[in-house]
């Protein structure tokens, strides 16, 4: 993301934060951004556009983070579960999010109300992927319900009456919730206890994922134009993935394994936003192609 792009972001999700959605203005935000109307109007078309890239970007940060973590050795560990839920929390402290989405909620516009509800669904849908990863293929009928279990109980002991009052930390609280998952699934597996249907989360996901060709002119022509801001391990390390996915049937576990590379070289740095997306886009891809090739 070009540095002007986010830096009246980060002007519009201070007013958002500070004001509240409706009381904010565009012109609020041009002013607290010290740009041009003209300068406004070339990124977004609206305060709305402003609020939909926040919350994208807070959710490709979170599935990056929580990618990177992931892998077949260590899908059934619940330490590794604990970090990935920690991830959403922690992104979602630093950058004031739950203000926000507050603030949204309020609102009553339906439209950015939808965008907090699809997040909302994603999220009881991975969660209860992990769950059946953890707990075994005979939890999946019950997974859904343990996922929203496990949000609702990790939502309300955030609640900020019981904060005031209790120092926890987010691990502390997730350990917490998983071991309450934990003694109730078996038994809720035993008997079939299911209330919510599973179709209801898994058809909002409408991500539309880019094909192996588009990832690699991504990969290609973020190479080209940021190369002299590289280290020769992230150049190679670009170069290799390109030319893997390249193959009839790239080996992705090799990849996986590269991709981290290219996130720690960029974190603090100009090409930080930039190189989210690009990652964001070949974690998608992956995902996906693991999934047609089983």
């Amino acid at each position: 993301m070009h540095t002007k792009k986010r830096n009246v972001l980060l002007a519009a999700q201070h007013l958002f934060i500070e004001k509240g959605f409706r009381s904010t203005s565009v012109r609020d935000i041009i002013d607290e951004a010290k740009i041009s109307k003209g300068t406004f109007y070339n990124y977004f078309s609206s305060k709305n556009d402003c609020i939909v890239a926040i919350i994208e970007n807070a959710r490709e940060e979170t599935l990056i983070k929580r990618r990177a973590l992931d892998n077949p050795q260590n899908a059934s560990d619940v330490n590794v579960l604990i970090e990935q839920l920690s991830v959403r929390m922690n992104i979602y402290q630093e950058q004031k999010l739950l203000h926000l989405f507050a603030s949204i909620i309020h609102s009553q516009d339906i439209e950015l109300r939808d965008l907090i509800k699809k997040n909302y669904f994603e999220e009881i849908s991975w969660l209860s992927k992990r769950i059946v990863d953890i707990y075994g293929e005979q939890t999946k009928n019950v997974s859904t319900d343990c996922a929203v279990l496990a949000l609702g109980m990790i939502q309300h002991l955030q609640h900020p009456w019981i904060k005031q009052g209790a120092k926890i930390s987010f691990e502390q609280l997730i350990r917490f919730v998983m071991r309450r998952i934990e003694a109730i699934i078996y038994d809720m597996t035993e008997t079939n206890d299911c209330l919510l249907n599973k179709s209801l989360f898994d058809l909002n996901k409408v991500d539309e994922i880019k094909s192996k060709k588009q990832v690699i002119e991504q990969l290609e022509n973020f190479y080209l134009e940021e190369k002299e801001k590289m280290e020769q391990n992230v150049k190679q390390a670009i170069e290799y993935i390109a030319e893997e996915l390249s193959r009839e049937q790239p080996r992705l576990f090799l990849i996986e394994k590269i991709v981290p590379t290219i996130t720690e070289a960029f974190n603090g740095t100009s090409l930080e936003q930039k190189s989210i997306s690009l990652v964001y886009d070949l974690w998608q891809l992956l995902d996906k192609l693991g999934a047609d090739y089983k």
